[in-house]
């Protein structure tokens, strides 16, 4: 494959990621997780790493959205955006890893293809959080691996550590990716070395690596306290639910077909159906390569990516608090997609490579397409549509009243950056107290409205409630009555609906 006919097809195919992350942009309600970013990037920087250290994630994300807040705004268009951005930088940073892990163009193209109409891949890009930034990372810190191994080239492990440091600042999740990074150097050197020790202790590649690992824990021990004292904070209390024996099978299930109502699961059927898949992928890769030694360090490293992380998640998750959630493996699932793409570049003859590859896209845009009619999104306005409705139908002076923080940072975002009435939405809390994980980092005094902040209420009060995140209605005074009742479903079921009461206060 020439060089030109490369880059224009790359092109083509950033191009095509972009169209597909692009044209629903901004139709989905921004969700609790998203307006968490949109009010964090409005404190001042010192305060926004204050703040975060008070969270439970790393400051890179947030620091480069508040930058690029700067020049293009806060709205759900332009924070989406920059995820969109980081999106196609990964499909480069997919093509750019498969195609010298494997030593092929080819292959670089059709992981890059693979990943560009992956739908999985697709929903992460749609949302104003770290998790298209961290794949972008996680795709460049192995590249910069894999030259390092090859070359024994210090400088290049140099740039591991940098990218893996930054990697580590914009989700903790990368830590299992960089730890299965280092199991796949040292299982390289002992393949290389044959297990001879000495060999491997005055080989380049090793120091190369160790240096490149120090530089990286160099520039993380800064926040290394603070990750200590938020990874004490998720063991006291967390809402991930408990690793169950079907947790897996049904993130591998989501992997290819992103759902929320997945099929008959009775049984071990999820086990039966979908790991067979996914693994025979794996199993093949490393076989198949197997007589090729010269991409067989490419095979170590992409298998022991996208399996490690699993591993590592499923161990802690069963030793202690549950850490295991679908998103948290976004950086490990890629590494499935080029595993398959490598997989089909093994195949010799061309027909059978192009249909390969063409059952795979097909295969993928019918799942995106099955997952957009399931979400239903014209049918489910949530929040906007609520907040959309309040500013259409309230008086200059009327209150918002939400009883849930789940709801209210994203009707404070919308009442501000569409409707300019941010100062008339309130959280009401009885004891304005809120857990770290449902917002105490990003709240101000002024969000919150106490019981006697109510009681002074005059007139007309817009009480704003969710049937989702096992939240209860507010329970209106008793010279409150209701005029009106609306209801804005919202996408997911664990969201449930936002139902909206106008109140006259009498």
């Amino acid at each position: 494959m020439s060089r030109t006919r490369t880059i224009w097809l790359l092109i083509a195919i950033v191009a095509l990621a972009v169209a597909l992350r692009s044209y629903y942009i901004t139709l989905r309600s921004v969700w609790f997780d998203e307006s968490f970013t949109w009010r964090l990037i409005q404190f001042p920087v010192a305060d926004l790493i204050a703040r975060t250290a008070a969270d439970v994630h790393p400051p890179l994300y947030y620091i480069l959205v508040k930058s690029w807040a700067v020049v293009f705004g806060s709205s759900a268009l332009a924070l989406r955006s920059f995820s969109v951005l980081c999106a196609a930088l990964s499909i480069v940073g997919a093509y750019v890893f498969t195609s010298e892990a494997f030593r092929s163009k080819r292959a670089g193209i059709i992981a890059a293809a693979f990943l560009a109409v992956s739908p999985w891949v697709i929903a992460y890009a749609g949302e104003a959080r770290m998790y298209t930034l961290g794949m972008t990372f996680a795709l460049f810190s192995s590249f910069a691996l894999i030259r390092g191994i090859r070359a024994q080239s210090f400088r290049w492990f140099a740039v591991y550590g940098v990218l893996a440091a930054a990697f580590f600042y914009v989700h903790y999740y990368a830590l299992f990716t960089i730890a299965a990074q280092a199991l796949a150097v040292l299982i390289i050197l002992l393949w290389q070395t044959k297990g001879r020790v000495g060999e491997i202790i005055q080989d380049r590649s090793l120091w190369a690596a160790l240096c490149g690992g120090m530089l990286a824990l160099i520039l993380v021990a800064p926040w290394v306290p603070r990750f200590l004292a938020q990874r004490s904070q998720v063991q006291e209390a967390y809402w991930i639910p408990r690793l169950t024996i079907l947790s897996v099978p049904d993130t591998l299930y989501r992997v290819f077909v992103p759902t929320s109502t997945l099929p008959d699961r009775s049984g071990l059927m999820a086990i039966v159906l979908v790991l067979p898949l996914v693994l025979t992928i794996l199993i093949w890769l490393l076989l198949g390569f197997w007589r090729k030694s010269d991409t067989r360090d490419g095979s170590y490293l992409t298998l022991v990516l996208a399996l490690v992380p699993f591993m590592l998640g499923i161990g802690i998750s069963l030793g202690s608090r549950s850490l295991y959630n679908d998103r948290f493996f976004a950086f490990a699932g890629i590494f499935i997609f080029i595993a398959l793409a490598a997989l089909v570049d093994r195949i010799s003859y061309s027909r059978f490579r192009t249909g390969a590859v063409a059952i795979v896209l097909i295969f993928s845009i019918w799942a995106h397409a099955r997952s957009w009619n399931e979400l239903d999104i014209a049918h489910s306005p949530g929040v906007h549509g609520a907040m959309q409705y309040i500013a259409h139908h309230r008086g200059i002076d009327d209150k918002i009243l939400v009883s849930s923080p789940y709801i209210y940072f994203p009707a404070a975002h919308y009442m501000k950056e569409e409707f300019q009435a941010d100062q008339a939405v309130r959280l009401y809390s009885a004891d304005g107290k809120l857990s770290h994980f449902s917002g105490a980092p990003i709240a101000v005094a002024s969000d919150v409205a106490s019981a006697q902040d109510i009681s002074e209420y005059r007139e007309a009060v817009w009480v704003v409630d969710t049937t989702g995140f096992t939240e209860q209605p507010f329970a209106a005074p008793a010279n409150w009555h209701e005029l009106s009742k609306e209801v804005f479903p919202e996408v997911f079921v664990h969201q449930g609906d936002i139902v909206v009461r106008q109140m006259r206060v009498l």
